[in-house]
């Protein structure tokens, strides 16, 4: 009996071991290069070998990896399905340098991903940090010594003295305008001042915005990237018209932290969450969701924006009885 549970129990693993080798996830980042000279540009190659419909967060890319390593490209994510498998091979070129000499260090890189739209969980993945040696350029000993010249003296150009006549035609014409300014202002009475047009408040500019969504069915069309870029672009822009939230400028992350101070409900906040994560997916991931998936996101964003300015408008009552 005892013999037959271990059978089992053998059995068992291996049929587990297979399945988690077949959705195992590699990442990882790589160079030919182990020594360069100072300023000379290298390809890093970013490599991630995953299922096909896990849902995969890429990294956003600036100027500069760290303070010794700076970013001269990047190149784009490209997607290929492996032969036999269920598994994509996702990778991306990065062209960097670095003006720093010695030993330097390619620092880590991270992804994550999680399985599904609904999976809540998310798992990251890090590069190998890379050591470079960075060189500076080569003195030839072998040619002979020759002294520093001294400076030279040489007459002065008319490329040197333009600017310095430009800019005394400028404050002259400058200076001749205020004079004119000042004595010869004339008051006019019968002019009429134009009035600024009255700024349009965030919640009627958003509503207008999803209900032409909504007559059009946008969710309904094949270009999913753009439905969700116009879809965020109008949370954003609620958000900073009616809160005063910089998220147009913000990431996904940053808008959440942000919107985390307003006390608004979580039910409230996790539906713009959600969305703005699903926006990420199809924009940077290359992700499809399904025609119910995108009428969902337009519900949670339509919703998002009435339940967070009724949140605004007790905000507002509370400070109008505080101010009494």
């Amino acid at each position: 009996m005892k013999k037959f549970h271990f059978i089992l129990l053998l059995c068992m693993m291996t049929v587990t071991g297979i399945r988690c080798d077949a959705q195992m996830v590699f990442f990882n980042g790589r160079t030919t290069a182990d020594t360069i000279m100072v300023g000379q540009p290298f390809d890093y190659q970013l490599s991630l070998t995953i299922p096909k419909d896990y849902l995969v967060d890429w990294q956003q890319f600036g100027d500069t990896l760290s303070q010794s390593i700076d970013i001269i490209e990047v190149g784009d994510i490209k997607t290929k399905e492996l032969s036999n498998s269920n598994n994509v091979i996702m990778t991306q070129n990065l062209k960097l340098t670095s003006f720093d000499t010695g030993y330097v260090y390619v620092p880590e890189i991270a992804v994550s991903y999680s399985n599904s739209l609904k999976d809540s969980v998310r798992h990251t993945l890090c590069t190998n940090e890379k050591e470079l040696y960075v060189t500076t350029v080569a003195i030839d000993t072998t040619q002979a010594f020759r002294a520093i010249k001294g400076v030279m003296k040489q007459g002065v150009t008319a490329k040197e003295i333009l600017p310095w006549a430009l800019t005394i035609i400028i404050l002259v014409g400058i200076a001749y305008l205020i004079y004119y300014l000042t004595t010869h202002k004339t008051v006019k009475e019968d002019i009429v001042e134009e009035k600024k047009k009255p700024l349009i408040p965030a919640i009627v500019t958003a509503r207008a915005k999803l209900a032409e969504m909504k007559d059009n069915e946008q969710w309904n069309s094949e270009k999913t990237k753009d439905y969700y870029t116009d879809l965020t672009d109008i949370a954003r822009e609620y958000l900073e018209g009616q809160f005063e939230i910089d998220a147009v400028e913000m990431t996904t992350d940053e808008i959440m932290e942000a919107v985390n101070k307003l006390n608004v409900n979580n039910l409230t906040k996790s539906k713009l969450h959600e969305t703005l994560v699903t926006a990420d997916f199809v924009k940077f991931a290359k992700a499809n969701p399904s025609t119910e998936q995108n009428k969902q996101s337009f519900n949670d964003i339509n919703s998002f924006v009435e339940d967070s300015y009724v949140y605004y408008q007790e905000e507002e009552k509370k400070k109008e009885e505080d101010d009494k």
